[in-house]
């Protein structure tokens, strides 16, 4: 007995050995922003806010002050080279991160500005060079074959009080052959589903297995990427062996990327991806393209987007990835932009190896068309195009995104005939669909009048004026035409309400018509300038005593507003 409880003990102490040494070859990754970018975050987070869009406002506020997810170390066999395997995703808008290694004795070991060295087009995983002189122990990836219920386990740092705090968890395979193409870009990839636990920040780390002859005592058969949310206990894993087959196939001298062969190629594949899908453009769309992105840019991001797109944007700021949604929009019109005409790369107008950038021209019929290139996570992506502009989503033309909320308007009419004299209005409009408007408007009127007086048998007119409250309904059209930030809106409407005096009460009716100049400045927020058209008929309930001098009133209106 006393020999099987020390045998116990040193299977114990040999565990506990282990996860300690594990903690060696495992890394909290610190993505750090530009300032551009932090400054982008900074101002779009208070514009969401100022619009009403908390949560959204909270994720970007949050994601600026930064976020951390977990890598470990890896040798290349090619060239040997020491590298941190993460996701994609933890290292997005991020050209330089820091790597802190939380050693079992409570110290660190801190890696500054580490460069991101590539990241995989298709699938979730990114690579980071260390530096030549770090002494880091690395893991062992294998390929041993595995089966529902091999017992696995997950490695990592998920945050505690906000804060990355090592876990060693442990579960079995729940599914060795998981096809989820919506997880893998469509690719007929099978993931691994387990059961260990995996949390936020735990993007990047590895699944293990136990192996008993490497030095840890864990080999990596996986990188830990996905958890259910509405599952229990469902985690998902990349297969290990993609690691391999992308550093074997990825030319991580960046002289070797900064050729015009090179930059031709992604020329080309830009034109082929748009033919297929915004998925596709996804990997030639930069960070620096989402930072020209203003917040007024995307709320006409939004309306822009396909359906797919938009629920895909709406899923990745659910998910805390905010930079992503804005991506996905962007390659979405880039996609349809040139898909809808016929494109051909045509030449390489500069090629500056030194800042890495490049002007690349795309030819339509006997146009001409620039885009600017950048080197960026060890690809070529587009930062700008001449006719996808960031600034500008939607392009000029008739509009399919203005419209709001509620709006005010102060006015005045000046008349036009001698039926009432200048007077004053205050209105609040909607939009319905863009294309159509309803409002309530209420004006105060000065209205000349013949007052029927007798002597006698003798019936004597007499003019008058009565001051009237006037409430109408308006109900119209109207066609918005996009000119950068200026909306040019004719419109027209036919109104009725009532009109109450001291002695006069009726009803009108009658049309309106003319043009608005709106400003926008924010979601559904506008400032406008109205000139127009308006003409009613005032129809009294009772005629016998008070007759309107002339029962058309036709005016020019003039007014102000705001939306809100």
């Amino acid at each position: 007995m006393r020999k099987r409880i020390l045998t116990l003990f040193a299977v114990f102490t040999i565990t506990i050995a282990s996860a300690q040494n594990l903690r060696e070859t495992i890394a909290i990754v610190r993505p750090k922003l530009s300032e551009t970018t932090q400054t982008f975050l900074s101002d779009f987070s208070k514009s969401l806010r100022r619009d009403g869009f908390y949560s959204a406002a909270d994720i970007l506020q949050n994601y600026g002050k930064g976020s951390f997810g977990t890598g470990f170390a890896y040798r290349n066999k090619q060239d040997g080279q020491l590298y941190i395997i993460t996701n994609r995703h933890v290292v997005e808008q991020a050209e330089i991160v820091d790597i802190e290694f939380s050693l079992p004795d409570n110290s660190s070991k801190i890696f500054t500005e580490c460069p991101v060295i590539g990241v995989h087009d298709d699938f979730d995983i990114a690579f980071i060079a260390l530096p030549k002189e770090a002494e880091i122990p690395t893991l062992e990836i294998t390929d041993k074959d595995i089966t529902d219920g091999t017992p696995v386990f997950s490695a990592g740092f998920p945050a505690l009080e906000e804060k990355p705090s090592w876990q060693l968890g442990q579960g079995i395979v729940s599914n060795a052959n998981a096809a989820i193409k919506s997880l893998t870009n469509r690719k007929d990839l099978t993931l691994i589903q387990h059961t260990a636990q995996v949390d936020a920040g735990s993007s990047g780390g590895p699944l293990l297995i136990r192996d008993e002859h490497t030095a840890t005592g864990f080999a990596v058969i996986g990188i830990n990427t996905w958890k259910a949310t509405n599952r229990e206990n469902t985690s998902f894993a990349i297969p290990v062996h993609i690691i391999d087959n992308f550093l074997q196939n990825y030319p991580t001298d960046p002289k070797l990327l900064l050729t015009q062969t090179e930059v031709s190629n992604k020329a080309s594949e830009l034109l082929q991806a748009t033919k297929s899908s915004y998925q596709a453009v996804m990997p030639f769309v930069s960070y620096q393209y989402v930072s020209n992105i203003s917040a007024n840019t995307f709320y006409d991001l939004v309306v822009a987007a396909s359906d797919a797109a938009t629920d895909a944007m709406k899923s990745c700021f659910e998910q805390g990835s905010p930079l992503e949604g804005i991506r996905i929009g962007l390659a979405d019109i880039i996609c349809r932009q040139f898909s809808e005409k016929n494109y051909t790369f045509s030449t390489i107008n500069n090629l500056d190896p030194i800042n890495k950038n490049a002007e690349i021209i795309y030819t339509v019929g006997d146009k001409n068309i620039s885009t600017q290139w950048t080197m960026e996570q060890g690809r070529w992506r587009l930062i700008d195009a001449e006719n996808v502009k960031a600034s500008r989503i939607e392009p000029n033309g008739i509009s399919k995104s203005y419209g709001f909320g509620t709006s005010i308007y102060l006015g005045l009419i000046a008349p036009l005939n001698n039926a009432f004299d200048l007077s004053y209005n205050v209105a609040f409009k909607r939009t319905i669909l863009t294309f159509m408007t309803y409002e309530v408007s209420a004006s105060l009127l000065k209205v000349k009048t013949e007052k029927t007086e007798w002597e006698g048998t003798n019936e004597i007119l007499k003019n008058s004026s009565q001051n009237i409250f006037d409430i109408d309904l308006n109900i119209g059209g109207q066609l918005p035409v996009k000119c950068g930030p200026i909306y040019l809106v004719p419109y027209a409407k036919v109104l009725g309400g009532l009109y109450l005096g001291s002695d006069l009460t009726g009803i009108n009716y009658g049309l309106s018509a003319g043009v608005e100049v709106a400003y926008k400045f924010g979601y559904e927020n506008y400032l406008f300038a109205n000139i127009g058209y308006i003409g009613k008929q005032m129809k009294p309930f009772d005629d016998e005593e008070f007759r309107l001098k002339s029962k058309t009133l036709s005016g020019l209106a003039f007014s102000i507003g705001i939306s809100f």
